[in-house]
């Protein structure tokens, strides 16, 4: 059974909307797919209206906290010129 859904403000509604929209067109995408070309359908609509969608939630979140633009020094120090040691880079133990 459905739900109602709260939104707290106008952007959450806008962003509960535009992801119903998308939802909606990935159900059709996949409906209306020519054999063997479903997958890639539905890639081109998550392309298309899914990163849509993702960008105005950012520009959403980020109109609701303007100090999060702001400019300053990094919260921590950023590690830089180290190499990760993985399986492949550790030395042979046989």
């Amino acid at each position: 059974m459905a739900q109602p859904v709260q939104v707290e403000n106008e952007d959450e509604r806008l962003v509960a909307l535009q992801a119903l929209e998308t939802y909606r067109a990935l159900q059709h995408a996949v409906k209306t797919a020519p054999h063997g070309k479903g997958l890639a359908t539905v890639e081109a609509v998550v392309r298309d209206k899914g990163f849509d969608q993702l960008q105005k939630a950012y520009e959403a979140a980020l109109r609701e906290h303007p100090e999060a633009q702001k400019k300053g020094a990094a919260a921590g120090d950023v590690p830089a010129g180290r190499t990760p040691r993985t399986v492949a880079s550790r030395p042979s133990t046989c």
